[in-house]
């Protein structure tokens, strides 16, 4: 019993704590837990896991028009690698952020293929919206990071990549050479818009610098593009555009023009050279060598062989001469590719080739001799000659389409060594001309082109040559030619070897066949010259022949003729030659436009040799049916030409005698050589097109002529005639025939050809008596089928029976079909893989053939095989290869194939032995398996996995079992087999059932675990199947019916069932029922003749599925698409499955909840479906919900209810009207979804700065909307964990409590939501509100604030949309930003906050953003009162560096003192703006300790950034502003003030000496001036003079300044500007203190003691007036003198004014105002009366022209004294007494 109640007592203490402190409690804790954790530290707070976020395929076509890098892991979920895969990707989420790149995940199959992804997972790279798939090991997680970011992923065609500054800095650290464009940022040039000039001259850059970015990539040179100004700032590179190129991370500008691509590209390849830091020569690829030779004007090349000693001797020998060819401009590379070194002609490696603007030069002398080669090399690039090149050389310049003269020569030939050394003269002028001169010495290659007989010249131009005809010795002659062929528009002449290749190469080229001596060939070809331009203008080459027998080879017998070749189909032109215009029009229309070509018997030889799928029409032009008949086909001309099938007509009768056509017209068929006698009605198009279309895509049985016959049994191994003689339409030959045709597809997938003919003659040769008869073909010895011709099962297996194929005494030769036949059939087969003409493979076969019998014997079948690419089809390692095929398992012999003994050996041991492990299989046996065998289980491994050999050793344990099962059981290691299938972790096993792959995800080293899933896999038949009857009773009963029609014997049916299974039970969970049903009436009822096909009823009406009936996760995707569900006038009834679906894909859902049981709920149903449709045209999904569980987890205790969810909350809005006024609920509903209409504008970069700037007042509304939208998927779902768990912890310790108590939760104490339609708060949602205090528990709040964050993202900012307006009204602009870097500017850095700006002067407010009223109060004060502004710390150091005078009053919150002096300032904050003074406030204790601030309240006074601490009495506000605009506060020592306008203007009326130095801060010139300017600063405060500086427009147009910088000196507001050497600041001090620019006409000037001895040394005779300031007798005194100024300067006397009583002392002045006139700087006092201005001026005037006796008697008294000196000295130094004698050391004594 005590121990009951302390147990209870206990249970009742935690529960008091647990909701006192939620969290910290846990009464589910053991005493001996509780005593273990004792010394433990509390555990950290859960980190959420990085999450990859998901999107749908709206979002993500959102995301990718927003965002320029995106990295999209597609995913399905049957999938059991993407969760592994994914797993691993979440690792670098983070990682991805960083560098910019958006990184999501989506599960849409449909989607999916639209960007080519068929095997899942899979991941695509937008780079700029282009796709990239990543073709890496998914597992890799770092693998797939390195190629997000680096610059192969980012490569795109033909365009400069841009990057952000993170990807940058990784591609510069990975990438030794980069080259980078910095551009402005896109605020200030946005896309497309050229409104200034930098933004012109950058995508006229960047347009230039496109063409050469292939070429850098050749090169190995990255090339980005960035648009950062503030990185460029950092690099400090002025103007944009410019070119930055980063050569192992060092940079290099680019300082030359950027619009000149050549340039730029030349300069990037020299400063890679240059940069290497090895003295090697670079070593480079093919492709590369090709942009280099393109792109240098001068290059060495050096083909050489690593391997080969020679080549590595050569090249040490020519890496000394490396440097000195680098110095004379010639760059030096080699390449190791023999292949490369074969295109360019050089057959013997080592070799050096000189290319000269693109023209080779082969070097011929002593490659180890490397001083030789430099000679060479350098006499290369000093000489001018004719280039020698090889013929591979020659033939890529033709190919480039290039301007060449090309000398054919034999350089053994006196003749051509003549003719060589006239040409050299005009080497030169071919240049100018464009034209590239070089020379060959190759007979081979001359008689390509024609040329037996050299020397001969050719000019080349776009390809087309033309031979030089006259006398080469005369090279005057010729360059005129030359140069008439640049500049003319002649045909040019070839020769019928060029013309092949003419032919071969160009899409379009007209040819005139001619006879040069014919005269009426040249006057047809006077005619034709007049239209080769427009043939050039419509990209058709005309050139000319002369060659009777080129004609005679296309069949052209009347000269001239026109041939026009199409593709390399000739179109015969039959008009008249002599109207140009009419030919030319011709060949326009037939370039234009399709028709049927006419054909000589010679062209459609070649036609039929080089053309898979061509028809000839056999015809006579003559004959007037012929030619409707013909009319009508023009008609499928086009359709043919789109079914790749080429159509042709000839008229000649001899021909179609050949093909055994008696009857014309006629049509025969060609594929692949193959002819097909077409017997159908001619004038029927449709039916011939048709039957063309049948012949291209199915196999039948080709209707033939003997002659036709002979040459496909002389050509193909296998071949079936059924000969039928003469046989007429409803005959039995033609009723056997017909069924013949069913099984002509098996022979052709057999490899076995099937054609049949009434002709007798070849029947009577193999002897034929009766007809119809079947004769097999087998490498052309026939045998006769003597079975039943109308059993054509009986006829297909006499055929494909192995007896039959097989030839007594020789091995088989199989084409690819009949191979893949006998390997399905039969289990043990041999096979020789050889390539056909290889005469080792043919002794190897005579070999082989003495075993062929005792294969035969043991019943293995032996065949040989020499298709074309066999070897890859098969997956050889190469050729010749045997290889033995025991139940389509393979294993290739290793050893020798000349000894057939040890090969029977073999095949019999593999024979006879009996295999006990999982087959291995190759990739072709594994594809036949999942095709053939309806269960197959495969294990997937790696060489490198470690546990794969353990766990294949366990899985043989049940190999035999899956056997006995009918499961078959294979391993393969094909990684990329199975990488293309989605598995990227091994090992893996793939279940086929049908073909159709489920991945194993359970425990694959328990065998038990595997085979028990197999069975279940094979044993799982979950639709089910029904009839007539119950599908109209489904139809009527089910809300949603799915009904998979089928063909029953169909073959393809269970593999469409089985990928409907797979999806079965997860579409119930939406409430779709599927069914499966072989009932071909109602197939064909709902639109399926041909099953297999799917309908999707929806409450009785349906639609069908157009997709990949194969793809399960396709069709429940279309099953569960909210749009496919979707019933029009209805709303929904959705269950929680669907509902998640809905709003994974809405963003914006309206849900009524309901239940049967509830009586007002069908009344309320009725009154919102008359608001489903409008609630549709807004945008909001309207589903209805019977879930009474779902809705209380929403917080619905009561129905009906209607709740309504937006993406910006996690919680759900509640309404609370009115539930039977439908245009209530609807307006609530659109109101909910945009809560106001007005939104407020947003800003961002230079828009808003300007505004601000410009904008009286302006309120600013930062917000970080990056993170509001994240806030609705993985930053969402982090807080949401977050808080989840801290709740979880919470509810737990509330739950014991709850139990403790025995009480359950009163539902009268939950509410459904609040009048306004917020949602009802839950139980432990936190109750107080935003902006109260945080409670003790510090942390707990802060994780809540956290958690809420995203609440109040978009929340702040609805409420402030109600005051836009209010703003407005009183004249205060309202805009909100998202952009980071102008916030960072004023000091923001936590979102929300809200700032306004007056006159550009910030000011944060400190309220509760929620409360839109207060903040409206807030802003408005702030527009009417003059208020002290509150500031941030990063906004005070902006202002610090920014203002010239600043005014800090530091403070602290809850502080009366403070708040008193604070509102003491606030009435001087008026007057000290008049003074150009800014004063702010700021809340930041730890700010204030910088500036030695201990106690609160205190005043810094930062004059240009220069820190003065108040130390007054802040309570008097007026001493505070006598202290700030005083002087000597204001002045810095050794500096020339910084002011602004408004000090200027102030200064300007109080100081009668100012010295104004007018400035830029973009001027460079001002720096050095300013600082030879300081140099004199306080010496001119000395003089009584200010010197200031300002850098203002304003100011310096305001006083007429026109030119910056400038020196201007103000006395008394008068300017006088300097117009001397402002860097030398001696000369400016001297001006400043002249008396010439010192002097004021008709007034004396005030001097301070300084100036006065100045003067005093500069002049003889100067009257100084001694006063005091505000003394009236002073003044008085002033004023009259004043009348005699002028006088006196005409007296030679300067007249100035000094009110300082104490140096007037130093002159004897005792009494002021008095006068003092010194001459020559002895003084002398005036006793008169000051107030009459005509006897001082009497008295200075005597005093200026007085004798100089004075200065006698000084004279004399200088003289005196002068005396008195040297004779005191005298008598010092004759009386000086004599110096003591030495003292005498003790041991001298």
């Amino acid at each position: 019993m005590t121990v009951t109640r302390l147990k209870t007592l206990t249970l009742l203490v935690c529960a008091l704590l647990a909701l006192s402190f939620p969290g910290y409690v846990d009464c589910a804790s053991s005493n001996s837990n509780s005593n273990n954790k004792k010394g433990s530290q509390p555990a950290a707070p859960l980190e959420p896991e990085a999450v990859i976020e998901e999107v749908n395929a709206k979002q993500l076509e959102k995301l990718l028009a927003d965002k320029d890098y995106v990295a999209v892991f597609w995913y399905a979920r049957s999938c059991v690698t993407c969760d592994k895969v994914l797993a691993e990707l979440e690792k670098i989420d983070d990682d991805t952020d960083s560098f910019g790149v958006d990184f999501v995940k989506i599960n849409d199959k449909r989607l999916a293929k639209q960007y080519g992804i068929k095997n899942f997972p899979a991941l695509t790279y937008f780079r700029e919206k282009e796709p990239i798939i990543y073709d890496g090991d998914l597992m890799d997680e770092e693998g797939v990071l390195d190629f997000l970011t680096s610059l192969e992923a980012m490569d795109l065609p033909d365009r400069i990549e841009e990057v952000n500054a993170k990807i940058l800095q990784k591609i510069i650290e990975d990438t030794d050479f980069v080259a980078v464009l910095f551009c402005p940022d896109h605020e200030t040039c946005p896309p497309r818009v050229m409104d200034k000039q930098q933004c012109r001259k950058c995508a006229k850059a960047l347009q230039e610098l496109e063409n050469i970015d292939d070429e850098a990539d050749q090169l190995g040179i990255g090339f980005v593009k960035i648009h950062d100004e503030a990185l460029a700032d950092e690099y400090n590179l002025g103007n944009l555009p410019a070119l930055v190129y980063y050569r192992h991370q060092t940079p290099i500008i680019y300082e030359g023009e950027l619009q000149r691509e050549e340039d730029v590209l030349e300069w990037l390849v020299q400063n890679k050279s240059t940069g290497d830091e090895d003295d090697v020569i670079e070593d480079v690829t093919s492709k590369t060598l090709s942009t280099l030779i393109s792109n240098i004007d001068n290059l060495v090349v050096l083909f050489y062989d690593h391997g080969n000693d020679d080549s590595m001797t050569v090249l040490e020998e020519l890496e000394q001469i490396d440097d000195d060819c680098d110095k004379h401009g010639i760059q030096f590379v080699k390449i190791d590719d023999a292949k490369a070194a074969g295109d360019y002609g050089i057959d013997s490696i080592p070799a050096i080739v000189y290319f000269e603007k693109e023209i080779p030069n082969v070097y011929d002398g002593d490659l180890m001799d490397e001083e030789q080669i430099l000679k060479w090399l350098l006499g290369q690039l000093e000489r001018d000659e004719i280039e020698d090149v090889t013929d591979e050389m020659l033939d890529t310049m033709i190919k480039e389409g290039r301007v060449i003269a090309v000398l054919f020569y034999d350089n053994n030939d006196k003749k051509s060594q003549k003719v060589l050394e006239e040409l050299e003269n005009i080497d030169d002028e071919c240049d100018a001309l464009g034209i590239t001169f070089v020379k060959i010495d190759n007979p081979e290659e001359a008689v390509e082109y024609g040329i037996n007989k050299v020397p001969k010249l050719i000019y080349f131009e776009k390809g087309i040559p033309t031979i030089y005809e006259g006398n080469l010795e005369d090279e005057e002659k010729l360059l005129k030619w030359l140069t008439e062929q640049t500049s003319s528009d002649q045909i040019e002449d070839i020769t019928d070897e060029m013309l092949d290749l003419i032919i071969e190469k160009m899409p379009h080229v007209a040819v005139l066949f001619y006879d040069k001596d014919q005269k009426k060939s040249q006057k047809i070809l006077a005619e034709l010259e007049n239209i080769d331009d427009e043939c050039d203008q419509n990209d058709i080459a005309f050139v000319k022949i002369d060659d009777d027998k080129e004609a005679k080879e296309w069949g052209i017998d009347d000269i001239p003729s026109i041939v026009l070749f199409e593709r390399g189909i000739p179109h015969i032109y039959e008009g008249d030659l002599m109207k140009e215009d009419e030919l030319l029009g011709w060949l326009v229309h037939q370039k234009r436009y399709s028709e049927i070509p006419e054909v000589t018997d010679e062209m459609k030889d070649k036609l039929v040799e080089n053309t898979e799928h061509l028809a000839v029409i056999f015809y006579d032009k003559d004959d007037k049916q012929d030619m409707r008949i013909l009319n009508e086909l023009e008609n499928i001309d086009d359709e043919l030409e789109k079914e790749g099938i080429v159509i042709v007509r000839i008229d000649n009768a001899a021909e179609a005698k050949e093909y055994g056509l008696d009857h014309l017209p006629a049509l025969i068929y060609f594929e692949n050589k193959i002819p097909a006698l077409y017997e159908g009605d001619l004038m029927n198009e449709d039916e011939v097109l048709e039957w063309l279309l049948v012949q291209k895509k199915t196999a039948t049985i080709e209707e033939v002529t003997d002659e036709i016959l002979v040459n496909l049994i002389n050509e193909h191994e296998y071949v079936v005639v059924f000969f039928t003689g003469p046989c007429e339409p409803g005959e039995t030959c033609d009723h056997t025939l017909n069924a013949l045709e069913s099984i002509d597809d098996e022979l052709d997938e057999a490899g076995i050809i099937f054609v049949t003919t009434e002709d007798t003659g070849v029947a009577k040769k193999y002897n034929v008596k009766t007809y119809p008869r079947l004769v097999f073909f087998r490498n052309r010895d026939p045998l006769h089928f003597t079975g039943d011709l109308d059993d054509e099962d009986e006829v297909l297996a006499w055929i494909t029976d192995d007896e039959t194929l097989e030839i007594p005494g020789k091995i088989e030769e199989v084409n690819v079909k009949m191979l893949d036949k006998i390997l399905a059939e039969n289990d043990h087969v041999v096979v020789f893989f050889y390539a056909e003409g290889d005469k080792k493979a043919q002794k190897i076969l005579n070999e082989l053939e003495n075993i062929d019998d005792e294969c035969e014997e043991k019943d293995i079948d032996f065949v040989k095989t020499s298709d074309d690419d066999i070897d890859k089809e098969y997956d050889l390692p190469g050729l010749p290869a045997l290889a033995f095929y025991r139940h389509k398992f393979r294993t290739i012999y290793t050893g020798d194939l000349m000894k057939e003994e040890e090969i029977l050996e073999w095949v019999i041991d593999l024979h006879e032995s009996t295999a006990d492990v999982i087959e291995s299989v190759d990739r072709k046996t594994l594809q036949v398996l999942i095709n053939d065998v309806e269960h197959l289980a495969v294990f997937f491994y790696d060489d490198e996995c470690e546990s794969c050999s353990d766990i294949l050793e366990e899985l043989e344990n049940i190999d035999d079992d899956t056997d006995k099962h009918g499961i078959q059981f294979v391993k393969s290691n094909d990684v990329k087999l199975a990488h293309e299938i989605g598995i990227f972790a091994f090992p893996a096993l793939v279940y086929y059932e049908t073909g159709v792959p489920i991945m194993y995800d359970g425990n694959i080293a328990s065998n038990q675990d595997v085979f028990n899933w197999i069975l279940e896999q094979k044993a799982d038949q979950s639709i089910q199947l029904i009839d007539r009857e119950q599908l109209f009773e489904f139809i009527g009963t089910k809300d949603f019916l799915a009904v998979v029609f089928y063909k029953d014997d169909d073959p393809d049916s269970p593999r469409v069932l089985r990928h409907i299974e797979l999806i079965d039970d997860e579409a119930a969970e939406y409430g779709i029922h599927i069914v499966k049903m072989h009932d071909k009436l109602m197939a064909k009822k709902y639109g399926y003749r041909n099953p297999p096909g799917l309908t999707y009823f929806r409450k009785g009406k349906y639609i069908n599925y157009d997709g990949d009936i194969d793809d399960e996760e396709e069709v429940l995707d279309w099953l569960t698409s909210p749009a496919n569900m979707e019933m029009t006038d209805h709303i929904e009834q959705v269950n929680r499955k669907m509902f998640e679906k809905i709003r994974k894909n809405s963003d914006y859902v309206a849900v009524i909840f309901y239940s049967d049981e509830c009586k007002q709920c069908p009344r309320v149903l009725a009154e919102v479906e008359h608001i489903d449709d409008e609630a549709d045209k807004a945008g909001i999904d309207f589903v209805k919900i019977d879930d009474k569980q779902m809705a209380k987890e929403y917080g619905v205790f009561a129905l009906p209810a209607i709740v309504f969810f937006k993406p910006t909350s996690k919680e759900p809005v509640i309404y609370a009207g009115d539930l039977y006024e439908e245009e209530q609920i609807l307006t609530w509903l659109i109101t909910q979804k945009d809560p106001s209409g007005d939104v407020i504008e947003d800003l961002e970069g230079e828009r808003l700065v300007q505004l601000i700037e410009e904008s009286g007042s302006i309120a600013v509304y930062f917000w970080n909307k990056t993170k509001c939208d994240i806030c609705n998927s993985k930053a969402a779902r982090k807080a949401r964990l977050k808080k989840e768990r801290d709740q979880h912890q919470q509810e737990g310790g509330a739950a014991s409590a709850a139990a403790a108590f025995g009480s359950e939760p009163d539902p009268s104490e939950a509410a459904a939501g609040g009048a306004d339609g917020s949602p009802a708060a839950s139980p432990d949602a936190p109750s107080a509100p935003a902006g109260a205090a945080a409670p003790p528990d510090a942390s707990a709040g802060k994780q809540e604030d956290d958690a809420d964050g995203c609440e109040q993202c978009t929340k702040v900012l609805e409420e402030l949309e109600n005051i836009d307006d209010d703003c407005d009204k009183h004249g205060i602009t309202f805009v909100k930003t998202r952009d980071f870097s102008v916030a960072d500017g004023y000091g923001v850095h936590e979102y929300p906050a809200l700032v306004y700006f007056e006159g550009g002067i910030p000011n944060v407010f400190e309220g509760e953003l929620s409360e839109e009223e207060e903040v409206l109060q807030w802003l408005i004060t702030q527009k009417t009162e003059d208020r002290i502004e509150l500031i941030t710390r990063q906004m005070l150091e902006t202002m610090v560096e920014e203002t010239q005078y600043l005014a800090v009053y530091f403070y602290k919150i809850n502080c009366n003192i403070c708040d008193q002096i604070l509102e003491g300032l606030e009435l001087i904050d008026d007057e000290c703006d008049v003074f150009g003074i800014h004063m702010v406030k700021i809340q930041d204790p730890q700010l204030a300790k910088r500036y030695s601030i201990k106690t609160f309240p205190a005043l810094v006074y930062f004059r240009n950034g220069n820190p003065l601490l108040f130390e007054g009495d802040l309570q008097n506000e007026q001493s505070v502003l006598e202290w700030l605009i005083d002087d000597d506060n204001r002045e810095l020592a050794d500096e020339i003030e910084e002011v602004n306008e408004r000090m200027l203007d102030r200064l300007m009326a109080e100081s009668t000496l100012l010295v104004v130095f007018f400035y830029d801060d973009d001027c460079a010139e001002c720096e050095e001036i300013l600082e030879e300017l300081e140099e004199i600063d306080g010496e001119a405060d000395m003089f009584g003079i200010d010197f200031v500086k300002i850098a203002s427009i304003e100011a310096a147009k305001k006083y007429e300044i026109v030119n910056i910088p400038s020196l201007v000196y103000f006395r008394k507001q008068v300017p006088v500007l300097y117009d001397g050497d402002m860097h030398q600041h001696d000369k400016v001090i001297t001006w400043l203190t002249s008396q010439d620019v010192f002097e004021i006409k008709n007034e004396i000037e005030e001097v301070n003691r300084k100036m006065l001895d100045k003067l005093l040394e500069e002049n003889e005779f100067l009257s100084v007036f001694f006063y005091e300031h505000n003394q009236p007798d002073s003044s008085a005194a002033l004023e009259k003198l004043e009348n005699i100024d002028s006088e006196t300067d005409n007296l030679d006397i300067t007249f100035v004014k000094m009110a300082d009583s104490r140096y007037a002392k130093k002159w004897g002045v005792t009494k002021l105002p008095a006068m003092v006139y010194f001459r020559r700087r002895f003084p002398s006092i005036y006793r008169g009366d000051l107030l009459s201005e005509d006897e001082v001026l009497e008295w200075l005037r005597k005093n200026r022209f007085r004798q100089p006796e004075l200065n006698i008697f000084m004279y004399a008294l200088i003289a005196l004294a002068v005396a008195f000196v040297i004779y005191t000295a005298f008598l010092l130094q004759c009386f000086k007494p004599a110096p003591p004698p030495p003292v005498q050391h003790p041991k001298q004594s």
